[in-house]
C-alpha cells in the first residue's frame, strides 16, 4: 500500500505544523465561550456528526436508523446505542468513512513503516495500547488530528503565557521541552508529538522504556522549561532530583497517557515547588479535555469536540461527587472515524463547584483509574488506589506494580534506598480491612526492573482473570 514517509513526509508534516499553528488562538479563544455558546456549538456539532455517520458509515446507519440526525441533541443520546471497542474492530471498514480504507491495509502499513507516515492521502493513525484488553486502531483525517494535539495542548496557554514573562525578563531565550513518553509507534504520545513537534525548536524526545540513571544526564544537559512524561515515572525522576542527581527546575510539568494520583501529583509539586502541575484525560479515541493549573489537579472536559457521560455500572448518569464505572464518549470532531457513544471504562468523578480560572466547560476531579483495575474477591471488590498509600508513604520505592492473588496481593517494588517491607505488608493490608477483606495474603518482592508495555507505560495494578 502506498503511504506517505520520508522527504515527502516531512513537507507534509511542515504544512499540518503550520495548520495547527493557525488553529490554536481559536480553539483557545473557545476556552472562554459561556455555557449557552459551548451548549449551542455542542449540539451543532453532534447532528453534523450523526448526518456524516449516516451518509458515509454502513455500520453506524444501521445503527442509528432511528435517531432524526436534524433534531438530535446531547440529551438524546440516551436513546443511542452503545459503542463498544470490539464493535470498533470488529466492524472497522464499515465504520471509516474514509475511500479505499480497511483495517487490514491499516495493519500491514503499521507492521512494514519504521517512522511516522500519512496514509490515504493525508490521514493518521494511532493505536492504543491495549492494556485495557483488545488493542484498537483509530484513523484522523488533517483537521482532526490537529484539533485532538491541540484541544490538550491548548490548556498549556496560561502557564505558556507566565513562562514567556519570565523567559522574556531573564534572557529571552526560547523554552525547551522534554517529553519522556512512548518509543518511535503508532501511539499517541509519539504520533502526536512527531507531529506538532516545532521546527525551530523541537521537543527532546527520550523513550519511556530508558532506565533513569540513562535519562538524567540527557535531562540535566537539557535542563527543560517544559517536562511531559509519564505519571508511572515520578518517584523515580523525584528520588534523583532528592538526591541530588537530577538537577532540573521546570517550569511546567505535564503529565498524559496515564491516570495522575493525588499521591504522584503531591510528589510532583514537592519536588518541583514553583512548576505548574498540569494533567488531562486524552485517549486514542479522541482527546477529551485540557489541563487547568488552577484546577487543583483537576482538568475541564473539552465540551466544545466531544461529549462525554459518567455512568454507572448500569449505565446510568453518575452526580457530580460520585465515582463513575466508565464513560461514554461521542468525539464531534473526527468524521474519519465516527466514534458515537462509545464504552471507555475510566473511573470519572465529576466537580460541580466553580473553578477559580473561571471556565464554564465542566471540571474532572479525578479519573480514579480504570474500572478492569478493581480487585474482585468473590463479590466484594477493593480499589488498589486505597492499597497504593501504602506505597507513597515509602519514597525509596521508585517504581511498583500490584498484583492481585486469590487471598490478597503481591507487590512488586524498585528501590533507590531503605523499605520497610514489614510496614508495606501491614499498610496494604489496612486497606484491604477497609474494604471487609479481613487477613488478606500479602506479600513484597524487591526487583531489579518492572515490565513495560510496547509505548513504555508500566500497568501498576493487575487484576486476576474473571
Amino acid at each position: 500500500m502506498d503511504y506517505v514517509k520520508g522527504a515527502d513526509f516531512e513537507s507534509q508534516r511542515a504544512a499540518h505544523y503550520a495548520f495547527h499553528v493557525t488553529a490554536m488562538p481559536h480553539l483557545i479563544g473557545r476556552m472562554s465561550w459561556p455555557r449557552e455558546q459551548i451548549d449551542a456549538h455542542r449540539t451543532k456539532s453532534l447532528r453534523n456528526l450523526l448526518r456524516h455517520a449516516k451518509a458515509h458509515s454502513p455500520w453506524h446507519a444501521r445503527r442509528l436508523a432511528h435517531i432524526d440526525a436534524e433534531r438530535a441533541t446531547p440529551a438524546d443520546l440516551d436513546d443511542f446505542p452503545v459503542m463498544t471497542k470490539s464493535d470498533l474492530m470488529d466492524n472497522w471498514d464499515e465504520i471509516v468513512t474514509v475511500p479505499g480504507a480497511t483495517r487490514k491495509g491499516a495493519e500491514a502499513v503499521l507492521r512494514e513503516a519504521r517512522d511516522q507516515f500519512y496514509i490515504w492521502g493525508d490521514h493518521t493513525l494511532l493505536a492504543s495500547g491495549g492494556t485495557g484488553g483488545r488493542p484498537g486502531l483509530f484513523v484522523y483525517d488533517w483537521a482532526s488530528m490537529a484539533v485532538n494535539w491541540a484541544s490538550m495542548s491548548r490548556g498549556m496557554s496560561r502557564s505558556l503565557a507566565r513562562l514567556a514573562v519570565r523567559q522574556f525578563e531573564s534572557a529571552g531565550r526560547p523554552y525547551r521541552t522534554a517529553a519522556v513518553v512512548a518509543e518511535q509507534s503508532s501511539h499517541g504520545s509519539y504520533v502526536m508529538g512527531r507531529l506538532f513537534s516545532n521546527p525551530m525548536n523541537p521537543t527532546k524526545r527520550l523513550s519511556a522504556w530508558r532506565t533513569i540513571e540513562e535519562l538524567v544526564p540527557e535531562l540535566n544537559a537539557l535542563d527543560p522549561h517544559i517536562l511531559v512524561c509519564y505519571p508511572t515515572r515520578v518517584p523515580a525522576l523525584a528520588a534523583a532530583a532528592a538526591a541530588g542527581e537530577l538537577k532540573i527546575s521546570p517550569h511546567i510539568v505535564f503529565f498524559g497517557s496515564e491516570h495522575l494520583s493525588d499521591g504522584g501529583r503531591q510528589l510532583t509539586q514537592k519536588t518541583w515547588p514553583k512548576a505548574d502541575v498540569l494533567t488531562c484525560w486524552a485517549t486514542s479515541e479522541g482527546a477529551g479535555s485540557f489541563p487547568c493549573a488552577l484546577a487543583d489537579g483537576g482538568f475541564h472536559v473539552s465540551e466544545d469536540l466531544v461529549v462525554l457521560e459518567p455512568v454507572d455500572a448500569a449505565g446510568r448518569p453518575v452526580k457530580p461527587g460520585e465515582r463513575s464505572h466508565g464513560v461514554y464518549l461521542t468525539n464531534l470532531f473526527n468524521k474519519a472515524m465516527p466514534i458515537i457513544r462509545y464504552h471507555i471504562d475510566d473511573i470519572f468523578e465529576m466537580d460541580d463547584a466553580p473553578c477559580p480560572c473561571g471556565s464554564a466547560y465542566r471540571k474532572v476531579r479525578q479519573v480514579h483509574g480504570r474500572a478492569f483495575e478493581l480487585f474482585h474477591y468473590g463479590s466484594m471488590f477493593v480499589h488498589p488506589l486505597a492499597l497504593e498509600l501504602a506505597v507513597l508513604e515509602q519514597p525509596s520505592v521508585i517504581e511498583y506494580q500490584l498484583r492481585q492473588t486469590a487471598r490478597g496481593a503481591h507487590l512488586l517494588y524498585r528501590q533507590a534506598g531503605p523499605v520497610d517491607a514489614g510496614r508495606l505488608r501491614l499498610r496494604i493490608a489496612e486497606g484491604f480491612a477497609r474494604y471487609g477483606l479481613r487477613e488478606p495474603e500479602i506479600t513484597v518482592e524487591e526487583v531489579a526492573e518492572l515490565k513495560r508495555t510496547a509505548v513504555g507505560k508500566l500497568q501498576k495494578f493487575v487484576p486476576l482473570v474473571h
